[in-house]
């Protein structure tokens, strides 16, 4: 009876043995599932936030840019308007000749559509008008009257009914110019 005990002993120890190797198989199994499983989240995790680092980067290189585009602009329409101040500046400061002035008044008198018109110019240029158009006959046939008028320079006539003029002074001249001037000049400068 005792070898019917030990061959059962043994076949237990046996049977113990064999469920206790497959439990560890199992759990070593189990184990190298739960690590990939974790690999792959770790991973996936690190796609993830290398993507976002990605759009990140790429968000702020394009702000930059736009800002950067911006202050460029500033910066050109800042000289831009720095040339055109200098530019109204120095008409001011502007003699006015008599050839231009006589040029500026057939011009203006020419546009109202009328032989005849009332020139007004700055009061400084009033007494060389005035002489100007006493001693040209073209002229003279012209200018009904020569008064006034808050300008820098050049002339404005009206009509002898008073209903029509023609703006022929500098600052005028100057701002219909600009728009065709600016780009040229912002295309030399920039």
């Amino acid at each position: 009876m005792q070898k019917i005990s030990e061959a059962v002993v043994d076949k237990v120890k046996a049977e113990a043995q064999s469920i206790v190797s497959e439990a560890e198989e199992e759990a070593k199994k189990e184990l190298e599932k739960a690590r990939n499983q974790q690999d792959v989240k770790v991973k996936a995790e690190k796609r993830r936030l290398l993507k976002d680092a990605q759009e990140e980067a790429a968000r702020v290189a394009s702000q930059s840019a736009i800002q950067q585009h911006r202050d460029m602009a500033a910066a050109k329409a800042s000289v831009l308007d720095d040339i055109v101040k200098r530019a109204q500046a120095d008409l001011k400061k502007t003699s006015t000749k008599p050839d231009l002035t006589a040029y500026l008044i057939g011009d203006a008198i020419s546009g109202l559509g009328s032989d005849k018109a009332t020139i007004s110019v700055s009061h400084h240029d009033i007494a060389m008008v005035k002489e100007l158009v006493k001693n040209d006959k073209r002229l003279s046939a012209m200018v009904l009257d020569v008064t006034e008028c808050d300008c820098d320079g050049g002339v404005i006539a009206t009509s002898e009914d008073k209903k029509t003029a023609v703006d022929n002074t500098y600052s005028t001249r100057l701002e219909m110019l600009l728009p065709r001037l600016l780009p040229e000049i912002s295309k030399d400068l920039f």
